[in-house]
């Protein structure tokens, strides 16, 4: 889905010959609308120049923004980022004996971070004053709700650490559009800008302009 321009500037350039970073962020109109610079460097007499492009996404439906500098832009229409949309979604239960409450906080915290980097906080928590470690003291309990891709990587987890679990209340993705519940739509794509997403159905890029150094 990137413009060929962009393809072409990173298959000739690495990465330390290049920065991304969003300028703007506009949500006033119907699309969500980012406008970011590609900024390229002087490196072995290439010459530096910097390009403005806008992207427009239609039917946006989640974000994060960041902008801080970046190394790469992509889109992907498979990822954990988009399981909250497109995967089946349930509640995981755990039974059995704990023995180790810090391993397993540790394993079902590393298996998130995996998924998502910094894209999305990891929502359970174990500490003393929380009500999540309060399920541990007894033998049975809801550890998660989510995504049915995301609450079996966390059984795996609850399997590693000796307890069993279970998955029930399947159902698919909706949200409330203001009179009714409504599927989500099974075509979303996610925009990857380093530390920035953008979930929606399509994007389109537009170049603004280009300036030589």
């Amino acid at each position: 889905m990137l413009p060929k321009e962009i393809n072409d500037i990173f298959e000739e350039y690495s990465e330390d010959e290049y920065s991304l970073y969003v300028t703007k962020v506009d949500y006033s109109g119907s699309n969500f609308i980012i406008n970011f610079t590609l900024d390229v460097q002087n490196i072995n007499d290439k010459g530096a120049f910097m390009q403005m492009w806008s992207i427009e996404a239609t039917k946006h439906m989640k974000n994060h923004i960041s902008f801080d500098s970046a190394q790469m832009i992509k889109f992907k229409d498979d990822h954990p980022l988009l399981w909250e949309f497109t995967d089946i979604q349930c509640e995981l239960y755990f039974s059995g004996d704990c023995k180790d409450t810090p391993k397993l906080f540790y394993d079902l915290y590393h298996t998130h971070e995996k998924l998502f980097d910094k894209h999305q906080n990891f929502n359970i928590t174990f500490g003393e004053q929380t009500s999540n470690s309060k399920r541990f003291q007894y033998n049975n309990g809801l550890l998660a709700i989510g995504s049915k891709k995301l609450m079996k990587l966390y059984a795996e987890c609850l399997k590693k650490n000796g307890l069993d679990f279970t998955i029930i209340a399947e159902h698919y993705a909706k949200h409330w559009n203001g009179q009714r519940f409504i599927s989500e739509p099974n075509n979303l794509k996610i925009l990857l800008l380093g530390d920035t997403f953008v979930i929606a159905e399509n994007f389109s890029f537009e170049k603004l302009g280009e300036n030589s150094r």
